[in-house]
Parts: C-alpha cells; sequence; structure tokens
C-alpha cells in the first residue's frame, strides 16, 4: 500500500510510505529556509507550496500515485487543494495528537506503551493520554486533559529580555523561546513561595494577556513584554520549569495507576523539554522514550502509521538527499579534498570544528549527524564559539554530547538510551573537564548516545576512541543562523564564508574556510 501524509501548519511536513516502509519525511522548512514553517492561508500561494514540494516527494520516492491520501488537523479548503494536486484513491484524517502518538508508538522498543501527546493544541486538545499496542499497530485514547503546557511555557519567556533579545515576538511568543527558556531556567534557583501561582498560572491558562497580568498580580510583578530584570526573569524562568514538571509527573502518575504498561512515551512539542524529560524518567523509574520528531515535524509520519503500521525497524535518515549544488572543481579551487572520517577525527583532536553534511536528512529537530557540527567536548571555548560566531545564539544555550552507547556511562550518571537528545542527565563529577564543553551551568548534559559505530557520528567516535580521545563530541545542528537544518551544499560553503566554521565535510568533500586555516591546522598535525 502506498500511502502520503500532510501537515500543513507549523513545522508542515509530508511523509510517503509504501509497503510500511517510510520512504521519505520532507520537513518543509528545509525546502523553504524557514524555520517552523507554516503553510500560506491564500490558496494560490499554498498550492504553489505544494506543488513544490510534491516534485521533491516524487524525485526522492518516484511515486506519483497513492492508495490512500491522510491529512491531520487540514482546514477543508486546503484539502480541496491538496486533492487537485495529488492522485489518491481514498482520502482520510487523523487527529493530531493521534498522528503524535503513532509515532511515538512506533518509534519506541514497547508493546503496551502509555503514550502522552502534549503540546500547545491540536483539533484534539493539548494534553492527551493512549494506550500504545506496538502489535496491533493502534492506540486506544484513554485520557483528554484541560492542561496546556505549551503556550503559557513559552509565553512568560516574553517577559525576559535575555530570552527574547528584545525582539518582537507574536502574542504568544514565537516558537523559538521555549527552547531559550528551558536552557535559560538553569540560570538562577527557583522561589518555592512562587511555586504555586505559576502551578495555579498553567492550571487556569485560558488566553495570553490575562493568563500574564493574573499571574503578575499574584507575584507582584510587572509582566509585559521585556519588562522583567535579570534576576526576576531568571528566578521567573527557574519556577515555571519546576511547575511544568510537577504538573507533568502529578498527570502521568494519576494515569499510571490504571494500566498496565511496560514503557512510557513523551510526544508532542512539550517532549523537547529535556530537563522534564529526566525529571520524569528519574521520578517514575519507568522505561521511557521520545521519539525523533515530538514536535509537529512528525505529525505528518504518525499519520501515515495511522492507515497502516511501519514494516520493520525505523531510521531517523528519511529525510532528502542533500542537495549537491556545487562542482567539484570550485571545491578544489576552495581547497577541498575527498576525505574519510578518520581526518575529521583528526581536526576534531587539534580543536577544528566542522560541519558535517551527509547523505539523507535526518527527522526532527535534533542533528544526528548527517547535519552536525562537531567539536572536541573538553573545550568550553569551541561551544561558545559555536553559539557566538558560528550559530550567532544566545551565550547560555548548551551544546549536547554525543557519545558511543558503551562510553556513556564513563561521563554521565544513570544515563538512559538516548539516540535523540532526550534527556539532560547529570555529568560525573569526576571527569567533568573531559566533556567540560558540554555541561550545562545545572551539571547536566543534553546527551545523544550513538549505538551505531558505522554510521557517520559512531564511525567519528571510534576514531577519536582509536586516537586516545574519550568517544564523544560537542554535536549541535548544522544551520546558518536562523535558518533551519541545511539541505544544500552551497549553504553548507555558504556558512564557511560567513561564520567561524573551520571546515565543512560535505559527502565526502572536506572544505576549509580558507588556505589560511586549512594550512594552521596542517601544522598542528
Amino acid at each position: 500500500m502506498r500511502v502520503i501524509a500532510f501537515h500543513v501548519q507549523h513545522d508542515a511536513g509530508v511523509a510517503v510510505a509504501d509497503a510500511g516502509s517510510l520512504r521519505l519525511a520532507l520537513e518543509l522548512e528545509r525546502l523553504f529556509e524557514e524555520r517552523y514553517f507554516e503553510c500560506a492561508d491564500e490558496d494560490d500561494e499554498f498550492r504553489a507550496q505544494w506543488k513544490r514540494a510534491l516534485d521533491i516527494v516524487h524525485r526522492e520516492t518516484g511515486l506519483e500515485r497513492f492508495d490512500v491520501a491522510v491529512t491531520s488537523w487540514v482546514a477543508p479548503s486546503k484539502r480541496r487543494v491538496l486533492k487537485e494536486l495529488v492522485d489518491a484513491r481514498e482520502w482520510k484524517t487523523v487527529d493530531h495528537h493521534a498522528a503524535h502518538a503513532l509515532h511515538g508508538l512506533h518509534d519506541a522498543p514497547f508493546d503496551t506503551p502509555l503514550i502522552v501527546s502534549f503540546d500547545g493544541g491540536g483539533n484534539d486538545g493539548t494534553f492527551r493520554i493512549f494506550l500504545g499496542h506496538r502489535r496491533l499497530g493502534t492506540i486506544t485514547p484513554i485520557a483528554r486533559i484541560p492542561l496546556n503546557l505549551g503556550i503559557p511555557y513559552r509565553l512568560l519567556a516574553t517577559t525576559m529580555p535575555e530570552v527574547t533579545g528584545r525582539r518582537a515576538q507574536p502574542r504568544a511568543g514565537h516558537l523559538s523561546l521555549a527552547g531559550k527558556l528551558m536552557a535559560y531556567a538553569a540560570l538562577a534557583p527557583p522561589r518555592p513561595d512562587w511555586l504555586d501561582s505559576i502551578v495555579d498560572y498553567y492550571r487556569t491558562y485560558q488566553e495570553p494577556s490575562q493568563a500574564l497580568y493574573s499571574l503578575g498580580e499574584a507575584l507582584h510583578l510587572e509582566l509585559e513584554t521585556n519588562s522583567l530584570s535579570q534576576s526576576d526573569a531568571r528566578t521567573l524562568a527557574a519556577t515555571s520549569q519546576v511547575a511544568f514538571e510537577k504538573l507533568l509527573l502529578e498527570t502521568i502518575r494519576a494515569q499510571l495507576d490504571d494500566v498496565d504498561v511496560d514503557g512510557l512515551v513523551l510526544t508532542g512539542g512539550c517532549a523537547l523539554n529535556v530537563v522534564a524529560n529526566e525529571g520524569v524518567r528519574k521520578a517514575l523509574n519507568i522505561p521511557l522514550h521520545v521519539p525523533p520528531a515530538p514536535n509537529d515535524g512528525g505529525i505528518s509520519v504518525g499519520a501515515l502509521w495511522s492507515v497502516s503500521p511501519p514494516d520493520g525497524d525505523l531510521t531517523p535518515f528519511v529525510g532528502p538527499d542533500l542537495v549537491f549544488d556545487v562542482d567539484e572543481r570550485s571545491l578544489r579551487e576552495r581547497g577541498g579534498r575527498k576525505a574519510e572520517v578518520a581526518e575529521i577525527a583528526t581536526l576534531v583532536r587539534l580543536g577544528a570544528v566542522v560541519g558535517i553534511a551527509h547523505g539523507r536528512a535526518e527527522l526532527g529537530p535534533r542533528a544526528l549527524g548527517h547535519r552536525s557540527i562537531v567539536a572536541a567536548p573538553d573545550r568550553p571555548e569551541l561551544r561558545d564559539r559555536i553559539n557566538a560566531s558560528i550559530k550567532s545564539r544566545e551565550w547560555y544555550r548548551p551544546v549536547a554530547p554525543a557519545v558511543l552507547s558503551s562510553a556513556a556511562h564513563l561521563y554521565f550518571e544513570e544515563v538512559p538510551r538516548s539516540p535523540y537528545m532526550s534527556f539532560a542527565v547529570a555529568v560525573r563529577e569526576s571527569v567533568r573537564a573531559h566533556v567540560a564543553g558540554a555541561v550545562h551551568v545545572d551539571g547536566t548534559a543534553r546527551v545523544q548516545t550513538v549505538d551505531d559505530p558505522s554510521s557517520v557520528l559512531g564511525s567519528l567516535l571510534v576514531a577519536l576512541e582509536k586516537r586516545g580521545a574519550p568517544a564523544c563530541v560537542l554535536n549541535t545542528s548544522f544551520n546558518l543562523p536562523s535558518r533551519p537544518l541545511l539541505q544544500r551544499a552551497s549553504a553548507a560553503l555558504e556558512a564557511l564564508d560567513t561564520t567561524e566554521l573551520d571546515f565543512a565535510w560535505i559527502n565526502g568533500w572536506l572544505v576549509p574556510r580558507n588556505v589560511d586555516v586549512d594550512r594552521q591546522f596542517r601544522q598542528r598535525d
């Protein structure tokens, strides 16, 4: 059976399966180079966007006709446009949180998990609980909780100048604020006397201005755009994080009392909160899994599985191939040369920051080795350079460590399997110097465990280990400032030209920023 599935709101995407095999998951932000891409309201522009996306689908899969097309929370007028463009025998719909849950179910290693899908809202609510049946490929809804942890969380960030950068914000705050706020929350301790009021803020949230006003009155703070002092902003962020975790734990505990499950799956955009994920994992002592795209980028994949479950193991590397829009002659003129992963390992040991653009893109917002920037983990100054001079982002944002699964216990305490950077785990004090660049101010790291030693990232870690270095690197997304993970070879070259990235490894071609940088590292070797 050939199935195609669509999601058209923020983090829009399309996915294709053929006979249970996931052939492609295209996140439209990668195509249009606009983070959190949302399709146009106007029909002609919407049609043009999807014509372009469907050209990629055909190029990557060779498929033009489908047995079933699925939409998730797509307005009737937009479904009509899609039906004009797509040749499908049958059209179906699936609810927003059901799609999240199915993505989580089929990526998890459990047979009968409890699945929690929670975010800022879908057509079926903001917080849904399901019981998964892996062998049947189905989910059973068991609760719809009147709790929104998504919008109120990022809304508070609009009052914090260090998080917004004093940039203009939409009414409830830009989607990017949530990730920034999670890192920012580690900069100060929470205030216990504020906790009850913030918990009530989440429980009673209705709309932005009312919610901020009521909380401000309770805390004696002026909660307006960019209004808070540094001290109050940091304290509010920390206490909000505690409230978020408290409510999440209470809600999950109440559901676990009534079901017999072999694991827990967290999905929906709020499952990107790695601090809360780790708190849940440790508090509940139950196996916990978060899929690669718990955000709305995974909706189209979950929608596929509402028609027919996947056949066989899934991989996150299901995006389009890197567009190799440069010629070999121009690469050679820039000092480029063919190189193996072992040479990247040598450069990383010498202190280089290297961008990797290789093969098919990973699904979801985390860089997993095909669109990654890597560097040595023991040098905090490299993390600072990545933040300030390559990614142009806030100084307090941590950079994740990627580590071979077999070596993870050497550096991190009670580390679970974490292939998608889903948990903020404690770093062992005794070896902190070896991974100092990956340690956040609270002593944790958003670790990525790498199981496959033959993958690009796994091969790099093995090569480092053979050279006597930690089997660990700093790993962050390879993108230009304020853009999504890159999809063109020319964008990797643009990064070399406009940032302090030292090298880019582009489908096997190692290209230096310039001749001087290349010479500098050759002399160090």
